[in-house]
């Protein structure tokens, strides 16, 4: 086969630090998602195709890019999501994720 071929759909699930409800307001919920799903995208190629919150964990629905192990992307999700966070508002100037996380292979 001249190229290599992968479809491997992944829910990826992890908390925030303690399971603080950091993640409250509606818009500020909106903006994660779109940023989330930015980073995903761009710096680790990596598709979503859903992606969920609830004020103290994510849920995300993604192709798994063969490019990247799964460590890798959830550090990338993590870091940077977290950096965001901390300048949005007073409220997460002090924003953490848990260090775990789920990662589950689920069909189409």
């Amino acid at each position: 086969m001249p190229q290599s071929l992968a479809k491997v759909v992944i829910h990826i699930v992890f908390s925030t630090k303690d399971r603080r409800p950091f993640i409250r307001e509606p818009g500020l919920r909106q903006e994660l998602n779109a940023y989330m799903a930015a980073i995903l995208k761009d710096n680790v190629d990596l598709p979503a195709l859903l992606i969920n919150r609830v004020e103290d964990h994510i849920h995300a629905l993604v192709n798994l890019s063969r490019k990247f192990a799964i460590m890798d992307v959830i550090q990338e999700m993590k870091t940077e999501t977290s950096k965001w966070l901390k300048t949005k508002s007073r409220d997460t100037a002090d924003f953490a994720w848990q260090s775990g996380y789920g990662t589950f292979s689920v069909s189409e």
